[in-house]
């Protein structure tokens, strides 16, 4: 269906009886665990001009699949065509919420939070995790057990899996991290006492990648 609905997508993108082509485009996204964003964009895009056929529970499941594609900016894009009847919905508002601790790194208020989040669509917290493990790549050569954990949510046999499934190795003195182009430059820095909080947003921002 993915190149029919991209197809369609060139003739239709402004006709508005093909919204519900594309809202249903997005449940088959979270089935199969992909993501178009040039098709998601296009039914906020109808949201945005026609309102009164914005669905909330639609826009939130293309808000959750783009944070689940962090670092790219593909969050940002969307909430700026969400429009503001929706962007005032306390789900929208909440995810919002659990983006702005994502990009600035404050990782256990994130997953704090998340305790009373329920978000529907599969392999999210995976997809997370794979982001802040980014971020710790590219901000640490050595790192606790502990602080990892916390970062992660994760202890015991289910932060030894993490550790592996990263190419980390557990050592006598912590979990080292390979030494890359990122954490070779951030490394300096985090031993003059500088916090994680303060330089990971600047590895973040700095496009990770």
């Amino acid at each position: 269906a993915m190149s029919s609905v991209a197809e369609q997508l060139v003739e239709r993108r402004f006709d508005p009886t093909f919204a519900p082509v594309l809202e249903a485009y997005v449940e088959e996204q979270i089935k199969k665990g992909t993501t178009d964003l040039d098709a998601n964009l296009a039914l906020l895009r109808f949201y945005q001009y026609s309102p009164s056929i914005a669905k909330v529970d639609v826009a939130r499941k293309i808000l959750v699949k783009s944070l689940m594609a962090l670092p790219s900016s593909d969050f940002m894009l969307c909430m700026y065509i969400v429009p503001p009847s929706l962007q005032a919905d306390p789900s929208i508002v909440q995810l919002k919420s659990l983006a702005d601790k994502l990009e600035s790194c404050f990782f256990d208020k994130f997953w704090a939070e998340m305790a009373s989040v329920k978000v529907d669509v599969p392999g999210f917290e995976d997809a997370i995790r794979g982001y802040i493990a980014g971020v710790i790549s590219s901000t640490f050569t050595l790192i606790t057990p502990e602080e990892l954990g916390t970062h992660l949510k994760a202890s015991g046999a289910d932060l030894d899996k993490l550790v592996a499934k990263f190419g980390w190795e557990k050592t006598a003195e912590g979990i080292k991290v390979p030494r890359n182009d990122m954490n070779q430059t951030t490394v300096g820095v985090k031993q003059e006492g500088v916090s994680f909080e303060h330089v990971a947003p600047i590895v973040v921002a700095s496009g990770m990648q």
